[in-house]
């Protein structure tokens, strides 16, 4: 998978970037092409090698019409590991991967989790991570309020259905 200049991708961990070109890069004898990726939300550049960009979980941003199959994702039922170093290292992979679905079920645990007891500050990071990579993207592609978005998440792992035009298939 390649990426053009300007376009929008995910890197895992951060959130949405920006590929703001590809750089040459020589490293001993060896010549390595490099994606230069701005973050949207930091002040930073982050270096990929195009060959290792997929490996490494750059990825496209979620299409719109995923959406609605994101959110009945987090409205159905989830297991959640009743050991803590599973759940632990379960989500620090999830959210690693920057696979959005991955992502989202991290999501799912640590909310189901958190209703029947009180999450370790571990958790509760993972929880809010999960939670912001997840709002930034969809509204991101959707043109939606972080608000806006937050509540249909909300109604999406309450179980409800959202009604919202953008969003709806």
């Amino acid at each position: 998978m390649s990426f053009r200049l300007g376009s929008k991708v995910i890197y895992p961990r951060i959130g949405i970037c920006k590929v703001d070109g590809v750089i040459e890069q020589r490293i001993g004898d060896t010549s390595v092409k490099l994606y230069s990726l701005k973050p949207l939300a930091r002040e930073s550049t982050i270096f990929v090698p195009v060959s290792k960009a997929e490996e490494v979980g750059v990825r496209k941003l979620i299409d719109r019409e995923e959406i609605p199959k994101l959110l009945r994702f987090l409205g159905k039922d989830v297991e959640v590991a009743s050991d803590h170093r599973k759940r632990s290292a379960r989500n620090a992979e999830s959210i690693a991967s920057g696979e959005i679905f991955k992502v989202a079920d991290s999501l799912k645990a640590m909310t189901k989790l958190g209703r029947g007891k009180n999450l370790s500050p571990e958790e509760q990071q993972a929880l809010s991570r999960a939670r912001q990579l997840l709002v930034d993207e969809i509204s991101h592609v959707t043109r939606l309020s972080m608000e806006e978005v937050d509540e249909m998440i909300d109604n999406a792992l309450a179980g409800k259905r959202t009604r919202n035009r953008k969003v709806a298939a």
